[in-house]
């Protein structure tokens, strides 16, 4: 071999080997997930499964990369970017994906909440699927902590901190100003929710938790369940307790099944606050602004909450708040009238906002 081809040979296995270092198609990235566990990840995540309430988080970070989704009505649709629900596998039967459903998605990682138990449920899946999962904090106060993790696991670093952005900007106040209102002027509210408005969650409850957030007191005097699933009240119970507002929840609530089983029903209105008509629909498009699924979406309520309790202590611009949150999680532009339109949501009946 002559030193010319010699020298081209040495050439052509330097270049080899700088391409093999750095070339990414096999890397593996170590993190430590928002439950401890450490997780080998893709170097590049292409679809991601995400797992019930991690839906809209994962959504909000990267709704390109999200495999699955909820059943979303028409009408949720106008307000999410196409993003949200094309080409999205959702459950064939329930609320739930069985294992050949996943698997059916292709995906490279699975994202889970962080629950008690949750640890020993995501190695077992990891370990059916062949897949990784990586566990994440839905708590509302762990909300910037959870979008920075989500954004460096789905290498989607910028778009994280836009979200974080928006939460120190108009969320993180809040409590504050709730610390502020005196103890004889917070507003006492029911969260009624199932068909008959006699299910609801106590304070402490994730399910709760936008309620505690802005300052306001659930009288719902109940033991918070194991799995927080919904405590049954009585209207005896009720009549003891007499909250300032009732706040209502259903998942058929653009039939206003809940509502109105509660304004048409004239036991309820032994209660001052149907009489007085504080029964308040929560917004549910796209999502609830409230709770179920208790993830991001939340953060929507603690604004429409805060100055639907407490407008003297809040002012806040719901309609220019509304746009911008859409746009910032749901990335989709909606229209002035539009935010008006979800806004209107909360009160069934009455004139259109002004």
């Amino acid at each position: 071999m002559n030193k010319l081809t010699l020298n081209r040979a040495c050439q052509a296995l330097l270049l080899t080997f700088t391409l093999f270092l750095g070339t990414p198609a096999w890397a593996e990235r170590l993190i430590t997930d928002m439950a401890g566990r450490q997780v080998k990840l893709p170097d590049q995540v292409k679809r991601v499964y995400a797992v019930g309430h991690t839906i809209p988080m994962v959504a909000a970070v990267a709704p390109d990369l999200l495999a699955s989704n909820y059943r979303l009505s028409e009408q949720a649709r106008p307000y999410l970017h196409p993003a949200f629900f094309e080409g999205k596998t959702t459950p064939s039967a329930g609320n739930r994906f069985t294992d050949e459903e996943v698997l059916k998605m292709a995906p490279d990682l699975v994202v889970m909440e962080a629950i008690p138990g949750a640890e020993e449920r995501a190695e077992r899946l990891a370990e059916r699927l062949r897949t990784p999962v990586v566990l994440v904090d839905l708590d509302l106060l762990q909300s910037k902590r959870s979008f920075t993790f989500l954004g460096n696991v789905l290498q989607r670093p910028e778009q994280a901190q836009v979200l974080v952005d928006f939460i120190r900007t108009h969320i993180d106040p809040i409590p504050a100003k709730a610390k502020t209102i005196p103890s004889e002027k917070r507003v006492r509210v029911y969260y009624a929710e199932g068909p008959d408005g006699l299910s609801t969650n106590p304070s402490g409850s994730s399910h709760t938790q936008v309620l505690d957030y802005v300052g306001g007191i659930n009288v719902a005097q109940v033991v918070n369940l194991p799995d927080e699933g919904m405590s049954a009240v009585s209207l005896e119970q009720l009549y003891l307790w007499q909250p300032d507002l009732i706040l209502v929840w259903t998942p058929a609530a653009d039939k206003l099944t809940t509502y109105q089983a509660i304004m048409d029903n004239p036991l309820w209105r032994r209660l001052k606050a149907v009489k007085d008509k504080q029964v308040v629909q929560i917004p549910w498009l796209p999502y609830s602004w409230f709770d179920r699924p208790p993830s991001s979406n939340r953060i929507l309520g603690v604004l429409w909450l805060a100055q639907t309790l407490y407008p003297e202590v809040y002012r806040l611009d719901l309609v220019t708040l509304t746009r911008e949150y859409v746009k910032t999680f749901y990335h989709r532009d909606i229209s002035e009238a539009e935010a008006r339109y979800l806004l209107q949501l909360a009160y069934p009946g009455s004139k259109p906002l002004p």
